[in-house]
């Protein structure tokens, strides 16, 4: 039974269509007890070919466990094609200016502002859909680079518990003058002192637009709050951009959470 299958997915919050991808570890058998890790990665489309293959070689190497990953995409053949989509998905707030500015760029439909739809679709449909058709535990991770890592924090900040470890990659808190750490502020005001969860989140030293401070303050903020059960790591990859720093990203951050301890 090992392999990668793809399903589609009509969401009835946001109104699109999904491609969920299963990539299961060769050590999968659907005639026994064991339960396996799932990791979601956004941007599934782009990103699951590249950290499946580092998953597995990891798993080989004896530095992460296997697990079953779950790429979560669209109908279409590129990123690029995936914008309005994942503008869409991804980001908390409407921002008209970079609906406008992107609309004229990409000759594409642009309406931010509906992360809220696709956590319920996340919540509500894809994680059902996956846990009824495959055996996976309670330990369920997230990861997501630039606006999927916005998504991450978003759904970090809105529904805690649905995941309990977090690779952020270039989380793009720029969006909307910083509205994802007011989103934080208001988590700590009102979030219990136990938070079991596994963070980590980093960024390439020569991107732009504040990314580092932005980050640093959100780390700090966290790690003040003193949360029982918290584990944050941070890192900064120096020389990479914020597209070279994707596959650096995946790699460090699979072996920070999954470390054998």
């Amino acid at each position: 039974m090992p392999g990668t299958y793809t399903y589609s997915l009509h969401s009835r919050f946001t109104g699109g269509d999904y491609e969920i991808m299963v990539s299961l570890p060769p050590v999968y058998k659907s005639n026994d007890s064991t339960r396996y890790p799932v990791l979601y990665i956004l941007d599934g489309n782009t990103f699951m070919p590249m950290l499946t293959r580092m998953q597995q070689f990891f798993v080989d190497g004896e530095e992460s466990i296997p697990m079953i990953i779950i790429g979560v995409g669209y109908p279409v053949q590129s990123l690029m094609a995936s914008m309005p989509f994942r503008t869409r998905d991804y980001t908390p707030t409407h921002d008209p200016s970079f609906d406008s500015m992107l609309s004229k760029e990409l000759h594409l439909n642009m309406e931010s502002g509906h992360a809220s739809s696709f956590l319920q679709t996340l919540s509500k449909e894809i994680i059902p859909f996956v846990e009824r058709k495959y055996k996976v535990s309670a330990d369920r991770a997230i990861a997501g680079h630039s606006f999927g890592a916005l998504f991450g924090a978003y759904a970090l900040f809105h529904q805690p518990k649905l995941f309990n470890r977090y690779l952020l990659s270039s989380v793009s808190l720029p969006w909307d003058n910083g509205v994802l750490l007011k989103d934080e502020e208001i988590f700590l005001r009102t979030a219990p002192q136990e938070l079991h969860a596994r963070v980590f989140v980093s960024v390439g030293s020569l991107e732009g637009f504040h990314m580092i401070p932005m980050m640093k303050q959100m780390t700090k903020s966290m790690r003040d709050h003193a949360f029982i059960g918290l584990t944050i790591e941070e890192k900064i990859f120096e020389n990479e951009t914020h597209t070279s720093v994707v596959p650096t990203a995946l790699n460090h951050g699979i072996r920070a959470l999954y470390r054998k301890e």
